[in-house]
């Protein structure tokens, strides 16, 4: 799925879209609302645009093909259980340690973490 248009993901958009496999976030997107894409546990890749600010609450939860996600270090805020049930998931950040305005339990089942991750090192 690529998404055009709009600034925003609202809350339980994709919920439950079991057959996607990928999606393409474009840029001037800046928030991925709670749940959004919970249960789409057939996705295995998504690409997030430099403009995301926000992700929501259990956005990702039980994404579990979903194998790798790299976060802009224009997120500045991350929700609890934003990749809870994500089995396979390792996590790219773009920031060098986990800002403050991400909750404490952003990564709840404690996935692999790159930090200061570049696509261009």
């Amino acid at each position: 799925i690529t998404i055009t248009g709009g600034t925003r993901i609202p809350s339980c958009a994709f919920d439950g879209f079991s057959k996607v496999t990928s999606i393409v976030l474009p840029e001037g997107i800046t928030s991925i609302g709670d749940y959004a894409f919970s249960n789409c546990n057939h996705l295995t890749s998504i690409t997030l645009p430099d403009s995301l600010t926000s992700i929501g609450y259990f956005s990702f939860y039980n994404c579990s093909s979903l194998r790798s996600i790299t976060l802009p270090d224009s997120v500045t805020s991350i929700g609890n259980y934003a990749f809870v049930d994500c089995s396979s998931l390792t996590i790219y950040c773009e920031v060098s340690s986990k800002p403050s305005g991400w909750s404490s339990y952003w990564n709840y089942d404690d996935r692999p973490v790159v930090w200061g991750y570049s696509e261009n090192a």
